[in-house]
């Protein structure tokens, strides 16, 4: 069944765009904004799009892939030895069955209908290790809401390599992150380090994704329900296996086919509210119905815990008023999370 929703955050095409990153170390301001302009257009009526000449080299992509294998090959009770119900900071492995469907603002779910999502996923949050802007030692902020803190790494003899890989590619990720919320920024409207005092420690997490192929022939488990993201926007390795669909306004899914060389970058719910909505936060499943394992690496991308996220002046009026009350990106992202795990409480 499709869920009810605003159609403003509903894609309007038929397929998704593919955008050249290249401009985007580009020392030519009008080569920048014609960047932007790119990925305005994308956002406003897509809410999500592929990006080339990312930066990410593709032996690192691949590693991480590679690696998030051996990981859910382990057997279960060595992955248990990471439940993420170990820590209360939402770090750590969640086995098939630990994720619950929540559905999206305009459609919630209830606990009684929400179904066994059929995936399994090792997540990890912001460390200094990831982050290219800190010197070794650097300390976190005061963690007010719960979401900072120590990861849960398989030791050296468990998964050689597992820890240093991951870390590598998110150092790139996160890099990859702060420039795209300069476009961001360009294509706003705004100076190009208008967010940028809100990414010192950013709410960063990322997840490896393990979807089963269907144990059924013909019957349909959802690997992921119908959600939006929750930060400000989400880049997203997915592997070679199709599996990502997206919701357009017409009441269709579209498949978000593997595209070789690119990376999928798709508005969350920070981001959006930011623009009023103008930049579409666009409902999204994953159903792997390819008769493959299937595995992605999601990295959600969102500002300071403690930042306030609060509708641009430039983008209400008296028709148009805020779509919501200005709010604390950590107070939002804890919520979020807590409903979604099993085992969790608000």
């Amino acid at each position: 069944m499709l869920p009810s929703s605003n159609q403003s955050q509903l894609a309007e095409c038929a397929a998704i765009p593919v955008i050249d990153l290249s401009a985007l170390d580009s020392s030519c301001p009008e080569e920048r904004q014609r960047l932007a302009r790119q990925i305005y257009d994308a956002c406003t009526r897509v809410g999500f799009f592929y990006v080339k000449n990312h930066g990410i080299p593709e032996t690192l992509v691949n590693d991480v892939h590679n690696v998030a294998a051996q990981f859910f090959s382990l057997p279960e009770e060595e992955k248990m030895k990471f439940y993420i119900g170990n820590s209360q900071k939402f770090r750590g492995y969640s086995p098939v069955g630990g994720e619950k469907a929540t559905g999206t603002e305009e459609n919630p779910i209830s606990e009684e209908e929400a179904g066994v999502m059929l995936s399994e996923a090792f997540d990890i949050g912001y460390e200094v290790a990831m982050d290219s802007t800190k010197k070794p030692g650097a300390t976190l902020p005061p963690d007010t809401y719960g979401l900072y803190g120590e990861n849960q790494w398989p030791d050296e003899q468990t998964l050689a390599g597992f820890t240093q890989t991951y870390l590598g590619y998110c150092v790139s990720a996160l890099d990859l992150c702060r420039k795209m919320m300069k476009i961001f920024a360009l294509a706003l409207g705004l100076p190009e380090e208008y967010f940028d005092s809100s990414m010192q420690t950013p709410g960063v997490t990322s997840r490896m994704m393990h979807y089963p192929a269907q144990p059924v022939a013909g019957e349909v488990q959802e690997g992921l329900g119908a959600h939006t993201d929750w930060e400000c926007f989400t880049i997203l390795s997915q592997g070679h296996v199709p599996g990502l669909e997206i919701l357009n306004h017409n009441g269709e899914w579209v498949l978000a086919p593997p595209i070789a060389g690119t990376l999928v970058v798709n508005i969350a719910d920070c981001l959006s509210t930011w623009t009023n909505k103008k930049f579409k936060s666009t409902i999204h499943r994953v159903n792997n119905l390819s008769g493959e394992e299937r595995y992605s690496i999601p990295f959600f991308f969102g500002v300071d815990y403690d930042s306030t996220i609060s509708v641009l002046d430039k983008y209400t009026s008296s028709e148009n008023p805020p779509c919501r009350a200005p709010f604390k990106a950590g107070d939002w992202v804890r919520e979020k999370l807590s409903k979604a795990y099993v085992g969790y409480e608000g």
